[in-house]
């Protein structure tokens, strides 16, 4: 029988997959060591989840071979993956709230006695899984709903590791982690490398490849670009590898002057928010930054009438403007596109247009004596398509089948195409490849050089500090600074979203 590199645990060879007119991964080998965690990094639509069902038998490979504990290993069927040794934990977690941890832990293979289920051993191999694992403050009686997600994320990779897995593939671990829990996430990494499981880790975050990885695997169009070890890269470089050009400075700043005030908020506050006051003006982006919890989607979401005030108001070009609801908004002129993607959104199960024109429809664009105008809506949905370079076949494709990025295109198109006076974006980079990043942060500044006001919420600090022309720090529901110029570095930001003073008031 055939042998792989002696070196490596999992490795492929020329590993090819073909859909119907589409070359979804092509020629790869890849290759993962014992006790290694190999960075898998790449646009939307590079391969990277092909390439993770194919190693964990979703699918069957067109050509090429995968080579798994020295052996020539053929898939037929997830279930064979595991059996061998592979476990993944997806991006969204698939776990039975109403269950104990230790339930979950061994969902469908509760250890019996009799007709019974033993319970003591359950609980016992799960505390054990935990413990090896570094994971021991997780209770395995606990209940998964009563559980934050972080903790859920463990309790998902115990279950993968209960499998007895030799390799471990990680498909965007942090993307609904707060800072605290992602550092309990590397914990738990640093550990599994100790007891020599080897890892594939898929994140659009390069930060977080550059801290637990020790090789970094690109992939663009479905190909290998390179290879390299992590000690020998950079940001700029992975990513003029991953969108094949070369990448001088990721954020961008556009060229514009700001104007006048357009958008006064004076002593906003309710359950969370407390006494918020601030202005924005034309030609001009500003970053919100804070904390989980700090009060920055409920900022947002104020002053678009998707959330009741106990008291303040919001100014539309110096008039009270009485906004009871996020369409009193848009016919004021501000637009706000939620960071909840899938939640808030989109409308899956429709086509590109229908998303789209959503609100437009809302405010009566697009409708003659309460009849739609299907003509006009369509050619307005083509062209905001076109001018957000939304990569689909046809705007009649479902939503639920773009990338992350192009999804994320749509969101923006369906406020944009109000063309609105304010812009108001909560997260608009979540969960996307650096491709679409660098598209919606031009975009971005092309909007403020239009003459456009642009406010977006980010937890990805560099983004904010490289987007902004003025930052606004918030913490515990209130703003704790402002800053400018020179004074938006790093150090000020996270120090002002940590400074509330003993009495609960900020302190600038």
């Amino acid at each position: 029988m055939e042998t792989m590199n002696p070196k490596a645990i999992l490795e492929t060879r020329n590993l090819t997959k073909v859909f119907p007119g589409v070359i979804a991964l092509d020629d790869v080998s890849l290759s993962l060591n014992a006790g290694e965690v190999l960075g898998l990094v790449g646009e939307n639509g590079a391969g990277k989840s092909t390439l993770m069902k194919l190693l964990s038998g979703v699918y069957a490979p067109t050509r090429g071979e995968i080579y798994f504990s020295g052996r020539k290993a053929q898939f037929r069927n997830p279930k064979d993956a595991l059996d061998a040794g592979i476990s993944i934990v997806y991006q969204e977690l698939n776990l039975i709230p109403h269950l104990s941890v230790a339930e979950n832990v061994f969902i469908n293979r509760l250890p019996r006695r009799g007709a019974f289920v033993d319970w003591a051993k359950l609980y016992r191999d799960t505390r054990s899984i935990l413990s090896d694992s570094g994971m021991d403050g997780i209770d395995p009686k606990a209940i998964v709903a009563d559980l934050p997600i972080g903790v859920k994320q463990s309790v998902e990779i115990a279950k993968a590791l209960s499998y007895k897995a030799k390799v471990l593939l990680l498909d965007e671990p942090t993307s609904s982690l707060t800072g605290p829990e992602i550092e309990n996430l590397f914990s738990v990494i640093r550990r599994l490398r100790e007891m020599g499981i080897g890892i594939i880790y898929v994140s659009h975050h390069l930060d977080e490849i550059f801290q637990v990885t020790q090789r970094v695997h690109v992939l663009r169009d479905g190909k290998t670009v390179v290879v390299v070890p992590t000690v020998e890269a950079d940001e700029e470089f992975l990513v003029s590898k991953m969108v094949g050009r070369d990448i001088k400075n990721i954020y961008y700043k556009g060229q514009h002057t700001p104007q006048e005030v357009v958008l006064q908020a004076e002593g906003l506050s309710d359950n969370l928010l407390k006494n918020v006051s601030f202005k924005l003006r034309k030609s001009e982006v500003v970053g919100v930054y804070g904390l989980l919890g700090s009060g920055r989607t409920e900022l947002l979401k104020a002053m678009v009438g998707a959330r009741p005030l106990k008291k303040g108001t919001v100014k539309v070009r110096g008039k009270v403007a009485k906004l009871r609801h996020p369409l009193d908004a848009i016919k004021t002129g501000i637009v706000y596109s939620s960071e909840d993607r899938k939640g808030e959104n989109l409308f899956f199960g429709n086509p590109i247009w229908k998303n789209i024109t959503y609100l437009a429809i809302q405010v009566g664009r697009f409708t003659k004596n309460g009849f739609t105008l299907p003509r006009q809506e369509r050619r307005a949905a083509a062209d905001f398509a076109a001018k957000l370079n939304v990569k689909a076949p046809s705007i009649d494709v479902d939503v639920y089948n773009l990338s992350g990025g192009n999804q994320q295109k749509v969101c923006l198109a369906k406020a944009l195409i109000e063309d609105p006076e304010i812009v108001l974006l909560d997260e608009p980079t979540r969960g996307i490849d650096v491709g679409a990043k660098l598209e919606i942060y031009r975009l971005i500044a092309d909007l403020a050089a239009e003459g456009r006001a642009v406010v977006f919420v980010s937890s990805e600090l560099p983004e904010v500090i490289g987007c902004a022309d003025r930052v606004y720090t918030m913490s515990e529901g209130r703003i704790t600074a402002e800053l400018t110029g020179d004074e938006i570095t790093e150090e000020n930001v996270l120090k002002y979203c940590l400074q509330v003073d003993a009495a609960g008031e900020a302190t600038t």
